[in-house]
């Protein structure tokens, strides 16, 4: 009896074992940034069964390899804690979780993971003391399978046990990605907010639902032959000389923007004189606001919808079309303006590796490139561990003045600097913070961010002081890629009363918008307040120039009328109306937007080539 009830006892451990470890390592992986169990924050307990389900169905997996359940959830417990190790710090540096796009970008993060602070909060030493604790509880789980012997009947028992769960996933996945599942258990799908999704709806639940956006479908309606039909009634002048185009410079400069957007404070000195100088109806200049479809990172899609006038509202969300679609040549800016005469030259003094540049660069239409060897080379000046703006500057005035005493063709210079980048923190090299912030600490993270832009704005005063004095027509375009994350505004938001976790749509909105210019050493009708989105600046910038749009930009200057401004985020119309791109989906014009995106980014064509 005695035997019975102590082997009863074990099983019914080992039960618990088998259920219980596999759910708290979900539970205290999610603790890494907040409570799941928090009212408003946490996910429901639909949504934790769902999700722990995952975690049971990985248990089952490792058992039936291993054999041993103790190295099972050993395993697991090890697996889950590095995957929640890294969205801890993704989340913290970057403001977002992890995406399944990720993968793309992961030579990329490692270029430049060196430069934050990967010092542990309060929150984060107590997970991590928690899954230690756990990993000791674990000792106790003691439950072993045959081990593998050449009976059939073991054999085909384990790798069937292998196989079952590996079979049990794809109904899973299918589930978590059914429209009946987001509507009963009433799961939280804005996919233009995916840390409240991961906070929500859990981790898994919702990586394995952004999973089925890795690919581009069809849009609802298409049809080949009509939107090709359809640009081509569209008129095309191209009746301008070579001899009447401006240079055009452009400048998207790294995490340049103003908080001033997000809320009011003070500063000991104006961070970005000169920009704002502009700001204030400046002579041959038009200023505003760009809307971005990223903050914190992902810089390539801000230069994507730029260079292409594609947006990534009709995009997956986190994707990063240069690594993803970008395959083969595409129409893009470069190759139009070289169609009409232009040198073109793309300068970025970093890796060439970073977003597959080095291979993109070629395809969207751009003869020459250097990156940070080109600038290596040069004895570049460095402010932190990064070349600087003035040095990029001050290359571009190098690379026009022997590019004049080679060719008559007008000069195209697209620049991606490097100097504003994160992480803030840390040893300060080759600078100076200036710029303190009222109500925050002198040597906060907003503070060294305000002072970085500083060092931009006089470089930027710098390099158009010389291009007045130049005889060529010349336009210089110059806008931040995104804003910094959230962690680095976060005393911004403070000192008007809010939080980065409960900002309201308008607030959410002012994220996204960075300051542009575009200015001339000729005349030019000059606006200020101009309110933009990425995939439209390329437009403003090329009329400014006075230099016709294709049949394809022509029809997005067209839409441009109805809605100003549209990116991944939200959608503008001419009424001043503001809505989630989500929340206007099923607007049929948008819906001709997208289709003649997918045509122009997907289907094979043979249009300016």
């Amino acid at each position: 009896m005695k035997k019975i009830s102590y082997k009863l006892l074990c099983s019914i451990k080992n039960i618990l074992f088998f259920i219980g470890i596999p759910f708290l390592i979900f539970y205290i992986m999610e603790c890494f940034l907040r409570n799941p169990w928090d009212e408003k924050w946490g996910i429901k307990l639909s949504l934790l069964i769902i999700n722990a389900i995952f975690f049971e169905l990985t248990a089952l997996f490792l058992f039936a390899v291993t054999g041993s359940l103790r190295k099972a959830l050993y395993t697991e417990g090890i697996i889950f804690f590095i995957l929640g190790f890294v969205e801890y710090y993704i989340q913290r540096f970057r403001g977002k979780p992890i995406l399944p796009w990720d993968i793309y970008s992961i030579s990329t993060a490692a270029s430049v993971a060196n430069n934050y602070d990967y010092s542990l909060d309060a929150r984060a030493i107590k997970v991590c003391v928690a899954f230690i604790t756990l990993y000791i509880v674990t000792w106790f789980a003691k439950l072993n399978l045959p081990k593998w012997k050449k009976d059939k009947k073991i054999i085909i028992s384990r790798v069937a046990l292998i196989i079952l769960p590996l079979i049990l996933l794809f109904p899973y996945a299918a589930f978590c990605q059914s429209a009946k599942t987001i509507k009963k258990y009433r799961v939280y799908d804005k996919l233009f907010t995916p840390t409240t999704m991961t906070w929500r709806d859990g981790t898994v639940f919702a990586f394995i639902y952004e999973l089925q956006f890795m690919t581009v479908n069809k849009p609802e309606g298409y049809n080949l032959s009509t939107e090709k039909d359809a640009l081509g009634k569209i008129a095309q002048n191209n009746s301008v000389s070579s001899n009447d185009l401006p240079n055009i410079i452009v400048i998207m400069d790294e995490a340049f923007a103003d908080p001033k957007v997000l809320g009011d404070f003070t500063t000991n000195q104006d961070y970005m004189p000169f920009i704002h100088s502009l700001q204030n109806n400046a002579e041959n200049t038009i200023t505003g606001y760009m809307n971005a479809s990223i903050v914190g990172g992902n810089t390539p899609n801000t230069e994507f919808e730029f260079l292409t006038g594609n947006t990534l509202a009709f995009l997956p969300e986190g994707c990063i079309p240069y690594q993803q679609f970008v395959k083969s040549d595409i129409d893009a800016m470069p190759v139009y303006l070289k169609a009409l005469g232009y040198d073109t030259l793309a300068m970025h003094p970093y890796k060439s590796t970073g977003w597959d540049r080095d291979r993109v660069y070629p395809l969207i239409g751009f003869d020459n490139m250097h990156f940070v060897d080109y600038f290596e080379a040069r004895n570049p000046k460095y402010v932190r561990n990064y070349i600087s703006d003035e040095c990029l500057f001050e290359q571009i005035e190098t690379e026009y003045e022997n590019h004049k005493k080679i060719s008559d063709a007008p000069f195209f210079s697209f620049n991606v600097t490097m100097q504003n980048h994160s992480e803030y923190s840390g040893e300060l090299v080759n600078f100076n913070p200036d710029i303190t912030v009222d109500g925050v600490a002198d040597d906060s993270l907003i503070a060294r961010y305000l002072s970085l832009e500083h060092i931009t704005d006089t470089a930027f005063e710098n390099m158009v002081n010389y291009f007045k004095n130049v005889d060529d027509k010349t336009i210089i375009v110059f806008f931040g890629d995104h804003q910094a994350a959230d962690h680095v505004v976060e005393p911004i938001w403070n000192l008007n009363g809010k939080k980065g976790s409960d900002l309201s749509f308008e607030d959410m909105t002012k994220r996204y918008r960075v300051p542009f210019v575009i200015w001339a050493n000729y005349d030019i009708e000059e606006a200020s307040g101009v309110e933009t989105s990425a995939n439209y600046l390329g437009n403003l910038t090329l009329k400014t120039a006075g230099i016709p749009l294709d049949p394809y930009r022509e029809y997005i200057d067209e839409f441009s009328q109805k809605y100003p401004v549209l990116s991944s985020i939200h959608v503008i119309d001419s009424n001043g109306n503001d809505a989630s791109v989500s929340d206007s989906d099923k607007n049929d014009e948008l819906g001709d937007y997208r289709r003649m995106q997918y045509y122009e980014l997907f289907d094979d064509h043979d249009d300016y080539k």
